[in-house]
């Protein structure tokens, strides 16, 4: 565990409220969903959120390059961000989102504790299946993906409170890493 932050508080009147962060393929979805699940506390996933209120999956939306997808996105985890308690899961540039950054501020003054999951290049490639053979039409995927999370680094790291890395790490022992970074568990 790496602090990159202030001291983790993660509290609030006694409900948790954490903010996973980090980029696509470091599992913030599966870890989120552990956290929640252990913590018995809401799970707010906010870019299937955001594409539910428009009607459609992310994946669909992206493709098409819908012109309302960045601001249901931002009012989703605004929304979230706003939350009594809870796990919250951002999109992985989000944090980059002058508004989602200004209500990630509020939530850390609030008591919210920001995780940034860390993940290697081979590793986000190997989750999201980049490795796989491509047409040389489609490009280079993975070098998009290096510059992508190159430059989301400074975002995550001007707004965590600790990180954990996840490449060698199941998505329960990144769960318990969360877990004592947020001072919700001993040890």
């Amino acid at each position: 565990m790496r602090h990159v932050g202030p001291e983790p508080g993660g509290t609030r009147a006694g409900c948790p409220r954490l903010v996973l962060i980090g980029p696509s393929g470091s599992g913030k979805s599966t870890v989120g969903a552990l956290l929640a699940a252990r913590l018995g506390v809401a799970l707010h996933e906010t870019d299937d959120e955001a594409a539910a209120s428009l009607g459609s999956t992310m994946a669909a939306l992206v493709v098409r390059r819908d012109p309302r997808l960045a601001g249901a996105r931002r009012d989703r985890a605004v929304a979230a961000l706003a939350g009594p308690e809870g796990v919250t899961v951002l999109g992985p540039s989000m944090p980059a989102d002058p508004g989602v950054a200004a209500a990630l501020a509020r939530a850390r003054e609030e008591g919210a504790t920001v995780v940034w999951l860390e993940a290697g290049i081979s590793a986000v490639s190997r989750r999201m299946g980049l490795g796989a053979p491509r047409s040389v039409g489609l490009g280079a995927p993975r070098a998009a993906l290096r510059a992508m999370m190159e430059e989301a680094r400074a975002h995550y790291a001007a707004v965590a409170d600790s990180s954990v890395e996840t490449d060698s790490l199941t998505p329960a022992q990144v769960a318990d890493s969360v877990l004592r970074a947020c001072k919700l568990a001993d040890g």
